[in-house]
């Protein structure tokens, strides 16, 4: 019987560029990011990715303070669902995608967080993120990466 094992990271680190108008930085409270740049998953066929959000200096408030994060899949290829980023209000078409949650911690200070596990599609896909830092973030130094990796057998 083969053994199962992690495969350990199987790329760097990369950021996420987001298209549009609203991205990490300047996000209001309850704001969502327009979606990012595509990813295509289709020829590595990564299972999982662990997200790293670097955080620039804010004050960060309430015991419920962190950032929601979303993947948003094309099945097929090429058309994605509807996402409707830069705004603040509670957006139904949204919530399907939500893959987890990185919390934050009440001070005013540079944050970083981790989001492990997330299992990934198997072809294009997005990611979409919302403030619920209480508080918006700074201009500039906001950046959310991704690790892939598996299992190995």
């Amino acid at each position: 019987m083969a053994n199962v094992t992690l495969s350990g990271y199987l790329a760097s680190a990369a950021s996420f560029t987001f298209s549009g108008t609203q991205t990490l930085n300047s996000l209001t409270n309850d704001e969502y990011t327009d979606l990012s740049d595509e990813v295509d998953n289709s020829t590595n066929k990564y299972a999982y990715t662990d997200f790293y959000l670097d955080l620039a200096s804010a004050a960060f408030t309430g015991t419920d303070s962190g950032f929601e994060i979303y993947i948003v899949p094309s099945v097929d290829g090429t058309n994605y669902p509807s996402w409707t980023g830069n705004v603040t209000t509670d957006e139904t078409e949204n919530a399907l995608f939500f893959v987890g949650f990185i919390p934050t911690t009440a001070t005013t200070a540079a944050q970083k967080g981790v989001l492990r596990a997330v299992p990934l599609p198997s072809g294009k896909w997005k990611v979409g993120v919302r403030n619920r830092g209480n508080i918006s973030t700074a201009a500039s130094g906001n950046t959310l990466y991704w690790r892939p990796w598996s299992y190995a057998i």
